[in-house]
C-alpha cells in the first residue's frame, strides 16, 4: 500500500510516521506544501489531559495520555512538562461518572473538586451558576488531574520528522504548494505523484485545497485561534479549562498563556493580525476570575488559524466521491495536542484494515 500525506504540521507528521511502521504499507510521501514562517503547530500551546467532556474526544485524549506516559522516547520527544491541570465543565451532571472513566485509565490521577475546593484554588464567583450559585453541598463542580500538563508540539514535530527521515519506505517531499488533487494523486512543482491513497491533513489550508481541486470540505472551516501571553508577578493559575467564562490557560515560561474562544470563521489561513481587544478582554476576565493573578501590561497576543469540523474532532474523513482514496486528516478544533497521538494511530489503522479500496497494481 502507498499513501501520500499533504501537510507537514503535527497531525501529518505524526500520521506519516503510523504509517511508516506498519507493515502493509510500502511507501508513505509526505508533502509539507509551502514553506511558512509559522502555522498551527510552531504556536499551539500544546495542553495535555484526560479528561474531556464529550466521550469520544475524552477516549482519544485518554489513549494519547497514556502513550504519552509509557513512553518515555515520546515524552522526551514531546519535551512533555507535568504541571496537572484544572477543568470546570458548564455541565457538571455528568462528572462523577466521566472523571471516573479518567480515573480508570489513570489511577490515582483524578480528583474532584466543591466550589469550595476551587475558591480556596483561587477561584472566584463570576456570576449566575458559578460557584456562589453552586453552593458548599451540591457536590463537585470541577476535576483536577495531576498527571496532565503540556507538551511542545514544534519539538514534537521535528523530532517526528528527523525519524521518517530515516526510514527507507518514507519519501520527504519538497516544500510547494500542492495542485491537480484528485483520488490518488496530486502534482508539486510540476510532478506528478501518485498512491493509492492520498491524505489532506493541511489544517486551516484543508478547505481550500479541497475545494480548488472540486472536492466538498464537508465541514472543515478554518478558524482564527488566538491567545496572549502576559508577564505575571508570583501567583499563577496554572494548566485550566473554565467552561463557565471560556478562559483557558498555561504556563508559559515565568508567564502565564490566556485564551477564550473566538468566533473568526472562514478566516484566510495565512491571516497573522490578532484582535487587541480581545486579548485586553482575556486579561480583565481572567483578572476577575483569579483574584490573586497580577498581570504586566503588554501581553503578546497570537493568533494561529486552524481547521475545525463539525464534530470538533481529529479524525480520518474520507472525502465524498473518491471510493476512500482521498481522505482529510484534521478538524481538531485548535486543541489536537491532547488527542493528536491517538487519532494518528487510529486513522493509520483504519487506512490499513478499513476497507479502504487498493488497486490491484500487477493487472
Amino acid at each position: 500500500m502507498q499513501v501520500s500525506v499533504l501537510g507537514g504540521g503535527l497531525a501529518g507528521a505524526l500520521l506519516a510516521w503510523r504509517l511508516a511502521r506498519q507493515p502493509d504499507v510500502d511507501r508513505v510521501s509526505l508533502a509539507p506544501g509551502p514553506a511558512r514562517d509559522r502555522d498551527a503547530t510552531a504556536v499551539s500551546g500544546g495542553a495535555v489531559r484526560g479528561y474531556e467532556t464529550e466521550a469520544g474526544q475524552r477516549r482519544l485524549a485518554l489513549d494519547s495520555l497514556t502513550e504519552l506516559l509509557s513512553d518515555a522516547r515520546l515524552r522526551d520527544w514531546a519535551g512533555y512538562t507535568e504541571t496537572g491541570s484544572c477543568y470546570r465543565p458548564l455541565d457538571t451532571s455528568q462528572l462523577q461518572a466521566q472523571a471516573a472513566e479518567v480515573d480508570a485509565a489513570l489511577p490515582g490521577s483524578v480528583r474532584l473538586l466543591s466550589a469550595g475546593e476551587l475558591r480556596e484554588r483561587g477561584w472566584a464567583d463570576t456570576g449566575e451558576a458559578d460557584l456562589e450559585a453552586a453552593g458548599a453541598d451540591s457536590g463537585p463542580v470541577a476535576v483536577a488531574e495531576r498527571q496532565a500538563g503540556y507538551l511542545d508540539p514544534e519539538r514534537l514535530r521535528s523530532r517526528v520528522l528527523a525519524d521518517l527521515a530515516g526510514r527507507g519506505n518514507v519519501e520527504l517531499l519538497p516544500d510547494g504548494a500542492v495542485t491537480g488533487l484528485a483520488p490518488g494523486g496530486f502534482s508539486l512543482a510540476g510532478t506528478d505523484h501518485r498512491a493509492d491513497v492520498v491524505v489532506a491533513a493541511a489544517g486551516a489550508w484543508t478547505p481550500a485545497l479541497l475545494a480548488a481541486g472540486g472536492w466538498d470540505s464537508a465541514g472543515l472551516r478554518a478558524k482564527a485561534i488566538q491567545y496572549t501571553v502576559f508577564g505575571v508577578a508570583d501567583w499563577r493559575p496554572g494548566t485550566f479549562v473554565d467552561e463557565v467564562t471560556g478562559l483557558y490557560g498555561k504556563p508559559s515560561g515565568v508567564g502565564q498563556l490566556l485564551g477564550l474562544p473566538t468566533q473568526l470563521w472562514d478566516v484566510q489561513p495565512d491571516r497573522r493580525h490578532p484582535d487587541q481587544a480581545l486579548s485586553e478582554a482575556v486579561g480583565t476576565l481572567a483578572q476577575r476570575r483569579f483574584p490573586r493573578l497580577r498581570l504586566a501590561p503588554g501581553g503578546q497576543p497570537v493568533l494561529a488559524p486552524d481547521c475545525y469540523s463539525s464534530d470538533f474532532r481529529l479524525a480520518l474523513r474520507p472525502v465524498a466521491g473518491t471510493e476512500g482514496r482521498l481522505c482529510t486528516f484534521t478538524g481538531g478544533s485548535g486543541g489536537a495536542a491532547k488527542t493528536v497521538l491517538a487519532a494518528s494511530a487510529q486513522a493509520a489503522g483504519q487506512l490499513v484494515l478499513g476497507g479502504v479500496p487498493v488497486p490491484d497494481r500487477s493487472a
